[in-house]
């Protein structure tokens, strides 16, 4: 039974009693009815209602709905359906520039009132959650030490972090707009030498280049300081570079402790580890651009789709499907970052707790069922069995989750119409050690992993020669590789081009 608060606003006092009456009988709970512009403010301060049905035309006050309506989202971030007999052009034209959630022309019968309230709650929802997941990502470049600059596929500046600030002396808002080779000037530290940045050449290439040793940046103020790392373009799906983004370490402090002998050879072990770190940084960052921007567009799209009053059941159902499946992707790729950067940061520790094994590996199946679900064009069954006594088992359930969902992602991605993914759990004793031991095999009939690909496929960002239509970062195999070392247990892989593969993964669990 719904429970959203709708405060209706109407100047024709009959009109609004009867869509009260309407909601009332749809299970809404109506807040308030009110005529005006003075009386829609006061009300949304004082009842808080989760939407607004707003009438255009409101005689007697200073403000029509269209300018209210911009307040509401603007102030209080309440989503707003526009209720009116005027759709003439003008209207219309400035009731989108306010970015309504729905549009309702008089008469409307209860069904069409439905949809529209449903929509656009669902619409808001999907916005608010985009938005929490873009202040997380701006969080995590706000945060770094090492300084971000993005520019767009004509080495245009777009985005410039705090960090990036204090090392070129420009703000943001200065550099936004100007050539990257302006912002950041680039000399040989030994002979003096301007060097080409190094952004144009990715944008052109599409490759990841690094600096060469020995680069210095000469700042806004003209005070030259050394620094490290690479430029890394952004690709849409289709392979074409969209933009470029550069990650750079001010090393003046490391050159000052190279002075020390003593130091030195340490130094140079915490360079490497420092380099390698920000190598996943420029990685990480180009992932998340690329693997977001698709799913982002998609929601867009449907959402901008569902604002047509027209569409039937079937439409409607079919965009938001594309909504909720483009949420659970990011949802996944941004899980799959966070672990990746705790394993380099060496922050993921390992915790093991008594665990039901049949009922954790149960629950996982119905989640990748959800994550996945069948539809007319791609139909493909899982089954899980398990062999032994397995209610009594110490693991990691993070890292197993970690383990298990990339694994079974995996075989359901590359997995063709009516195919099937075999999942087997199996609690056993080490024949050697006589220690417990549990087995996860996963087995499905898929496209397969080509022989040369097979030693290489835990490797961080690798990815099989025959996938290159079905997305994906390659990162997926290598955290689940790093989870089971952490549980110092094994995982093996077996697969044969049109085939299928089978992993299997065996951890003690005493």
């Amino acid at each position: 039974m719904p429970t959203t608060k709708v405060l209706v606003v109407e100047d024709e006092v009959i009109t609004g009693r009867v869509i009260s009456e309407e909601l009332t009988f749809l299970g809404y709970i109506v807040t308030d009815v009110v005529t005006s512009d003075l009386e829609t403010i006061a009300s949304v301060i004082k009842n808080k209602p989760d939407l607004v049905l707003m009438d255009i035309i409101l005689k007697g006050s200073e403000q029509d709905g269209i300018a209210i309506a911009a307040l509401l989202r603007q102030q209080f971030q309440i989503p707003v359906i526009y209720i009116t007999a005027h759709t003439d052009d003008v209207t219309l034209k400035r009731a989108r520039n306010s970015e309504p959630y729905g549009y309702l022309v008089k008469p409307f019968n209860e069904r069409d009132l439905r949809v529209a309230i449903e929509t656009a709650l669902y619409k808001h929802r999907m916005e608010r959650q985009l938005a929490d997941r873009e202040e997380f990502l701006s969080a995590i470049l706000k945060s770094t030490n090492d300084a971000v600059i993005a520019t767009d596929r004509v080495a245009t500046v777009t985005y410039m972090n705090p960090a990036a600030e204090n090392l070129t002396g420009w703000q943001q808002t200065e550099a936004t707009g100007r050539h990257v080779s302006e912002v950041l000037q680039l000399i040989d530290e030994n002979t003096g030498r301007a060097i080409a940045n190094p952004i144009p050449h990715v944008l052109r290439s599409g490759e990841v280049a690094h600096l060469n040793d020995g680069t210095a940046i000469i700042d806004r103020h003209g005070i030259q300081k050394p620094v490290g790392d690479s430029a890394s373009p952004i690709c849409r799906d289709t392979g074409t570079v969209d933009g470029a983004v550069m990650v750079l370490w001010d090393i003046s402090d490391r050159r000052k402790a190279e002075s020390s002998e003593v130091e030195k050879v340490a130094i140079q072990e915490a360079l490497k580890k420092e380099k390698e770190l920000n190598e996943l940084k420029s990685k990480f960052i180009a992932i998340a651009s690329h693997e977001m921007r698709t799913p982002l567009a998609v929601i867009m799209l449907a959402a901008e789709y569902l604002q047509n009053p027209n569409l039937n059941d079937d439409v409607i159902q079919s965009r938001l499907e594309r909504i909720k499946k483009s949420v659970k992707h990011m949802t996944a790729v941004l899980e799959n970052m966070l672990a990746l950067g705790r394993f380099a940061l060496e922050v993921s520790s390992f915790k093991p707790i008594l665990t039901n094994l049949e009922t954790f590996c149960l629950d996982l199946v119905e989640e990748i069922k959800f994550l996945y679900p069948n539809d007319r064009n791609r139909s493909i069954a899982v089954s899980f069995s398990s062999q032994g006594a397995c209610d009594r088992a110490y693991i990691d359930r993070d890292l197993l989750r970690h383990i298990l969902m990339n694994l079974l992602s995996n075989a359901m991605k590359y997995s063709n119409h009516g195919g099937s993914v075999q999942f087997e759990l199996i609690c056993d004793r080490d024949d050697f050690l006589s220690a417990p031991i549990a087995k996860f095999l996963i087995r499905d009939r898929g496209i397969g992993i080509p022989a040369t690909d097979l030693p290489f496929v835990f490797d961080l960002h690798y990815r099989a020669s025959n996938v290159s239509k079905t997305p994906g970062s390659g990162i997926g195999l290598a955290i689940a590789k790093r989870a089971v070392d952490m549980h110092n247990g094994q995982i093996e892989v077996e697969s044969e081009v049109n085939r299928g593969t089978n992993f299997t993964v065996t951890l003690p669990i005493g």
